[in-house]
């Protein structure tokens, strides 16, 4: 799964739309690509 931003209400979500806003959302910063990679280095 890839962390998605809002780009109206900057929400962060894994969902195609906003919870929020209900607004298609796009992939966040190439920081955050996976979200179970994150977890991984802890």
């Amino acid at each position: 799964m890839k962390l998605k931003k809002c780009e109206f209400c900057k929400t962060y979500t894994l969902k195609n739309n906003c919870p929020k806003c209900k607004k298609p959302t796009k992939d966040a910063h190439y920081k955050f690509i996976k979200i179970r990679d994150a977890l991984k280095i802890n």
